[in-house]
Parts: structure tokens; sequence; C-alpha cells
């Protein structure tokens, strides 16, 4: 069964090939200092058809850029069977911890087909959680779902809305639970929320939950009111393969997509470009920064926390 789905794979790649010799160079990361009293993270997502080679222009960047952590949201490959190529470019991001979220191109054959989909769940975990880069285990042993405090005060969510249409009851209960929790801790400054697929009714895209059906939907937005209610700073999010900022029921919220896969172009310029972000955290607020692989400018945003 492996090899006609490599040569599927081949006939796949071969456009994403074609357009990535086209596409834009990459410019090398320039080290940047956090600024003083900060804690830095690096986020990103989709690098599945990677042809340009930006996840490891990326995790050359985190290094250079002395991030504490890398938080990846998704499709690190087209299909499940060929995650093994990822795993062979996480050394370069060694020290730095990796927090993955999963996404429909690691649960699903070519991110479509349920296809043994449990048993790519597992996969999954055996292969990037609990572990020295990953120090974390998923709650669920047929999805990837945690949470883990990270410096700065940052309590990171990594949801799963790609292993079935929605959330489910048991992951949105477990939520509601955590975020109550971490939200008591005294040491709790952010609490941050990643997700593959972005929220429905998001205003920017239905590339989304939205795309899931109408129990998705339901899902998504007793998901919003449970951020909303805990006082959610950020929901980062990819799946869609471009660069957004919006707010969505007053939560900042970012697609980020633009680690390799090809670009939504229709979508313009201002979006479709391939990157990551940058997350400069101090006690009161998060810096959000766009570091493009062509080396354009973008701007920064911040969300100041009470």
């Amino acid at each position: 069964m492996a090899r006609p789905i490599l040569r599927m794979a081949a006939l796949l790649l071969a456009p994403a090939l074609l357009a990535a010799c086209a596409g834009a160079q990459a410019s090398p990361v320039l080290p940047s200092p956090t600024p003083p009293g900060a804690v830095r993270f690096i986020v990103g997502g989709d690098s599945r058809n990677d042809s340009a080679h930006v996840v490891p222009w990326a995790f050359r960047g985190a290094k250079v850029r002395e991030a504490r952590a890398f938080l990846f949201l998704g499709d690190m490959e087209l299909s499940p069977e060929m995650d093994e190529h990822f795993s062979k470019e996480l050394p370069l991001l060694d020290p730095i911890p990796f927090y993955p979220v999963i996404g429909n191109h690691e649960a699903l054959v070519f991110g479509r087909f349920a296809v043994s989909t449990k048993a790519h769940e597992r996969e999954f975990q055996k292969s990037f959680l609990d572990q020295k880069r990953t120090p974390v285990q998923s709650r669920y042993e047929d999805k990837v779902v945690y949470s883990v405090d990270l410096d700065g005060g940052v309590h990171f969510v990594a949801l799963d809305n790609v292993s079935q249409k929605g959330f489910g009851e048991g992951q949105l209960r477990w939520v509601a639970g955590d975020l109550e929790q971490a939200s008591k801790r005294p040491g709790t400054r952010h609490l941050i929320v990643g997700m593959h697929k972005a929220l429905a009714r998001n205003g920017v895209t239905t590339h989304s939950m939205e795309e899931d059906g109408p129990a998705a939907v339901a899902d998504s937005d007793a998901m919003l009111a449970t951020l909303v209610k805990f006082h959610v700073d950020l929901i980062l999010a990819s799946h869609e393969h471009q660069y957004s900022h919006f707010v969505q029921a007053g939560i900042e919220s970012y697609l980020t997509g633009g680690l390799g896969a090809p670009l939504k172009v229709e979508s313009g310029p201002e979006h479709a470009y391939h990157h990551f972000l940058q997350l400069d955290v101090t006690d009161h607020a998060i810096a959000v920064s766009v570091v493009r692989f062509d080396g354009a400018p973008s701007t920064t945003t911040k969300e100041e926390v009470e």
C-alpha cells in the first residue's frame, strides 16, 4: 500500500515543486534582541510540500532569535506516511522545545481520507510527544490535546479539531477545566490557545471549522464562548496558507499557515507569503511580529493585557 501512496504523492508534489522554483528566495533571519523583561516564542504552521525549504529557515531563525519554544500549528507533510522527513529536520531546532498541534495532513491520508486515523494519531504521539524536546503527553489516546506552562507565565493549550469534525464534548469539558485551573495559578500571565483549523465565523476565511458542518460550527461556538469566559489572550491557527490578523469575540487571533505549503495567492500579496510569527511576551503585553521568508518588512501588533 505504501508504494501507490508515494507514487501519488510524487504526482501531487510536482506542481508545487515547479511553483517553488519560481518563488521567493529565503532571506537569512537576522538576530533581533529580545526586549528587556520579555521572553520570545516562534509560531508557524503548514509546511507540507516545503520545496522552498522554509522549515529549516524558520528553525534556524528560532535559534538565532533565542526563542524559548517553537509552537507548530499542524500539517508537517502531505500525508502521515511522510512525517519522517519532518522528523529529520527537527534537530535543526535543538535545544529549543517544540510543541506541535496536529493538522489534518497528520490525521488523514493526504489530509482528506479517514484511513487508519486512530493509528495515525497514535504514531504522531509516539513520534512527536513525550520526549526531551516535547515533554508533554496527550490527554487522549485518539486525539492530540494537551497544555503546558511555558516561560514568561504563558499557559499554552493545544487543541485537536482535525481527528473528528469539531472538538467533541469531552475536549470541550477538558478545555474549560484546564483554563479554569490555569487562570487561578498566580504564575499564569497569559493564556494562548493553538489549533489547526480556525474557529468558524471568523470573518476572514471559511476554510475553517465552518466547512465541517453544523455540529462542528456548534462546537466552534461553544469553544469560543469558553475562551472568552477565561479571558484567553491569543488564538493561533493555520490551515489556510496565508497570514491574517483579526479579532474574534474580542480575542486577538492569527492565521499563520506560511511555513512552506503552497500559498493561497488569491488572497493577495498582503497575505500570501511564507513567514513565521514572533511573540515577545512580558507580564503585561504580547507583541506579535511577522518575519517574512522573502525578507520584506512587516508590521508588529501588540496586545496590552490587564
